[in-house]
């Protein structure tokens, strides 16, 4: 049985709120005991100069309602440049009520994900930009014909 596990560690020594928050988690089935055991694949795109959408994960891919993971980041060393990240049944992420965030350079994110819905990247052009991407998948969907 295949297993998958994330782990996080932030700290912090900001003198009003300090904090310490180390978490691991197996990724698991929807209602299950059992871990995940498929993945997408670690996948990267490149962005242009130019204002790009792109859909990343398409939710046909995927098994409807289930606990998948998606893993993303913004590759690039650059803090000015940055790609929003939304749920969206089109490419147009920058103009979704349902952006997920802002992903500058070096930042990821890591969040749950149902499979009902495409989720959409949009990068700024500003520079050229390279964002990787995985989904943790509880169930791939068959290919239709």
């Amino acid at each position: 049985m295949a297993t998958i596990n994330a782990t996080i560690s932030i700290s912090s020594d900001i003198m009003s709120y300090p904090a310490r928050i180390n978490k691991s988690m197996t990724m698991k089935k929807l209602a299950s005991c059992h871990g995940l055991e498929e993945t997408t694949g670690l996948r990267t795109k490149k962005f242009g100069t130019v204002t790009t959408a792109a859909v990343i994960v398409e939710h046909d891919e995927l098994t409807d309602d289930k606990a998948h993971k998606v893993y993303i980041r913004n590759t690039s060393a650059n803090k000015a440049g940055y790609f929003y990240v939304a749920y969206n049944a089109s490419a147009a992420a920058a103009t979704t009520t349902e952006v997920i965030g802002k992903l500058h350079g070096g930042d990821w994110m890591l969040f749950p994900y149902n499979g009902n819905t495409n989720i959409t990247v949009a990068s700024d052009g500003a520079e050229e930009q390279t964002l990787e991407y995985m989904v943790f998948a509880d169930g791939i969907a068959v290919a239709a014909g």
